[in-house]
């Protein structure tokens, strides 16, 4: 602690609409995230393309733009007004994703999909800061996770709706329906009251100049739980969606379900596991960090040293039905993580810091979760698929013909299963950092 106290705030009503607001364009944000993977089947069918190529689709396509501009948004973020750029970046996100109805081939589909992560960018460094402006550093993760069951939400809509709709009407259509609402949203934001920024922090800090992005890197650099943090949370969000985005292809194979059945699994597993695992980090890690504030660090490492072998077993189950509590259960604790972590990171740092400090965390959190995650389960399906293929897997089992051949389905169920299992084991890395973050948290939080 650096001695320097908050000064005394009237206490306010809870900001209810705001709150509603914001869980509204989490909610936005992952049915637009999770559309593509519900809609998988039917994209990898049409348009011809291997797990690899799909995993670079859900993954590194959307990542990299989502992250590199998260920076820069972020500034913007901490130097203007936080509400009308939410509006902008929704309409831009809710634009792409309907255009993407429009792609001809694979390309036009990535390209469109790094667009919509532009959009989407915006999203976390302004919901984040907001939040933070609106309720005391010991209750900011609780807000935070009531914010990201918005998520949770979303990611029952996008796995249950995408794949019913992609039955229903075509993959093509579905992009244009879930698009829709975004339009609305964009609207419906400007109507929030933009909160007084620092409002809960010491008038010396609000006096001081906002740092240029080197001097922010250089004081982010010298705090070490920071950069545990950063690789923590990078390394939980690589076995979040390199799992969870395969699930529903996952789910297809291994227990021959159609779009809307998987789907609906995929959007419960997500949904319940996001919910439950944010609140339980978010209101845990306040809880018990009034006690001490190492919980922050240590309640993410051990429930992720818990999920690691949780998603194993699950994953390597015969059916659905024995599959799906470990899974859930793995993905919940691991989704403990999300809350304690972006509320550390705001005790870490001064108000005009907040935007860009949790765009960072996010540019480990998507780069290497959701840009790597995807892309390396994909590469390890196809990888083991060819080794269980008698033939030329590459050739023989690609596009819609190869979807009803029984040795594909078999070779591709082994790729997929194997991958994902892999791909658990970095929980136990994640962990390691956080328990390393753990031991210089008291001196960095301001």
């Amino acid at each position: 602690m650096n001695g320097q106290e908050a000064p005394e705030v009237k206490p306010e009503p809870y900001p209810y609409w705001m709150m509603f607001i914001l869980l509204l364009v989490a909610l936005s944000c992952f049915i637009d995230r999770v559309i593509v993977a519900a809609l998988g089947p039917a994209i990898k069918a049409d348009l011809g393309i291997s797990d690899a190529q799909f995993g670079l689709l859900t993954g590194l396509a959307f990542a990299l733009l989502y992250t590199t501009a998260g920076i820069p948004v972020a500034r913007l973020a901490d130097r203007r007004k936080r509400v009308p750029l939410l509006a902008i970046a929704t309409t831009i996100w809710s634009i792409m994703t309907m255009l993407s109805a429009y792609a001809a081939n694979y390309w036009q589909l990535l390209l469109l999909r790094l667009g919509v992560g532009i959009g989407e960018s915006a999203a976390s460094p302004c919901t984040v800061s907001m939040v933070s402006d609106k309720f005391p550093r010991n209750k900011r993760a609780t807000a935070l996770a009531v914010v990201a069951l918005g998520a949770s939400f979303g990611s029952l809509i996008g796995g249950f709706g995408g794949g019913w709709l992609g039955e229903t009407v075509g993959w093509r259509n579905t992009f244009l329906v879930v698009g829709v609402p975004g339009l609305l949203l964009a609207l419906m934001i400007l109507t929030v009251k933009e909160p007084i920024r620092g409002r809960f922090d010491s008038a010396a800090s609000m006096a001081r100049e906002m740092p240029s992005f080197m001097a922010m890197l250089r004081i982010l650099k010298a705090k070490r739980t920071f950069l545990h943090l950063g690789m923590a949370c990078g390394l939980t969000s690589f076995v979040n969606f390199g799992i969870l985005l395969f699930l529903p292809m996952y789910f297809g194979r291994a227990y021959d379900m159609s779009m809307t059945q998987a789907g609906l699994l995929f959007g419960l597993v997500t949904a319940v596991s996001n919910g439950i695992g944010t609140l339980l980090g978010g209101m845990g890690a306040d809880w018990a960090g009034k006690r001490d504030e190492r919980w922050y660090a240590w309640l993410p490492a051990i429930f992720l040293t818990c999920a690691a072998p949780l998603y194993m077993i699950g994953l390597s189950m015969p059916n659905w039905q024995t599959a799906m509590p470990l899974v859930v259960l793995g993905a919940t604790l691991a989704f403990t993580f999300y809350a304690p972590t972006f509320g550390a990171v705001q005790n870490m740092v001064e108000p005009r810091m907040r935007g860009t400090a949790s765009a960072i965390i996010i540019f480990f959190q998507n780069l290497v979760g959701m840009g790597i995650g995807p892309l390396f389960v994909g590469f390890l399906s196809d990888t083991f698929a060819a080794r269980a293929f008698s033939g030329n897997y590459s050739e023989q089992c690609r596009g819609q013909a190869a979807q009803s051949v029984a040795e594909c389905a078999a070779a591709g169920t082994i790729g997929i299963r194997y991958g994902m299992v892999i791909c658990a084991c970095f929980a136990l890395w994640a962990a390691f950092h956080y328990w390393k973050a753990s031991r210089t948290l008291k001196a960095d939080v301001i």
